[in-house]
């Protein structure tokens, strides 16, 4: 039955052509085939509309850079009003195992009702587990429980890096909201999800590797706080503080404190980094 079950990938790009060409390569390569494969070109300007064009296998996608926020909102309406029942929501520097799909499709949770969103494994290129790519776990005892019976843990949120999507979710949800468009989309959009009552999972053995330039969780400290990325950054962040603490413990007191204590947290942070590298 899962094999006619129609499903499309959305992969957004912006000047990554080498990368792009590696992510493509291993969607080809899926054991569980897809029906379609959409790439979100953010306008690059590195050559990848260019070859783009010169495939005839995918459906490209040019539109002005709304980062990774608008590309997903365009690739999931896209995929949504072309009929797909599941989109496959990808980062353009992960590289697929070719059984990461087919252990998605082949998860006890992939036809439940309650499934809003399953996620894979991904890991950094030297094996441990991708920062950037962590999702938020669940209850201690769902965790446990899972980790013991199961190749599933339920999780809050997750990233965009693979995130496979139910359309009865788009169709109650929405899309990911463009206002994001860089860091905490992912986060906002699963959230959402799951305060609409749907659940989430991560496939352990559906599995891939990032490609970033390194495993660190607080890279964007590295930026000047006028870069774009830093205050899309900030501001996200704080929203998904917010947002989650109002799922998880019903609490907006709760949630405006916590998104105090990241800013708080993120200031400390930041100083002592720069700190660090000060001369003298």
């Amino acid at each position: 039955m899962n094999d006619k079950i129609k499903i499309a990938a959305v992969v957004v790009t912006y000047n990554r052509i080498e990368l792009l060409k590696q992510c493509i390569d291993s969607l080809r390569n899926q054991s569980h085939k897809l029906d379609e494969i959409f790439i979100i070109n953010n306008s690059s300007s590195d050559g990848t509309l260019e070859w783009l064009n010169q495939q005839n296998d995918l459906t490209i996608i040019t539109q002005e850079n709304s980062g990774s926020a608008g590309g997903q909102y365009t690739g999931i309406k896209t995929a949504y009003e072309k009929g797909y029942d599941w989109v496959w929501c990808i980062d353009t520097d992960i590289i697929f195992d070719t059984e990461a799909l087919n252990n998605m499709v082949n998860s006890q949770y992939f036809l439940l009702i309650s499934t809003g969103f399953l996620s894979s494994t991904i890991f950094f290129r030297d094996g441990n587990l991708a920062y950037l790519n962590i999702p938020e776990l669940d209850k201690p005892y769902d965790l446990l429980n899972s980790l013991s019976v199961e190749k599933s843990v339920p999780v809050l949120s997750a990233s965009f890096g693979s995130l496979l999507i139910n359309k009865k979710v788009i169709r109650h949800v929405g899309y990911p909201s463009k206002d994001f468009f860089i860091w905490g989309e992912d986060a906002e959009y699963t959230l959402r999800i799951i305060r609409n009552g749907y659940k989430g999972y991560m496939v352990l053995n559906s599995k891939a590797v990032h490609e970033c330039g390194e495993n660190n969780p607080k890279t964007f400290l590295k930026l000047k706080t006028n870069d774009p990325k830093f205050r899309y950054g900030v501001r996200n962040m704080v929203y998904v503080a917010i947002l989650r603490n109002q799922i998880v413990h019903g609490s907006r007191l709760r949630g405006y404190l916590s998104g105090l204590a990241f800013v708080l947290r993120l200031y400390k942070d930041y100083k002592n980094y720069h700190k660090s590298f000060a001369p003298g």
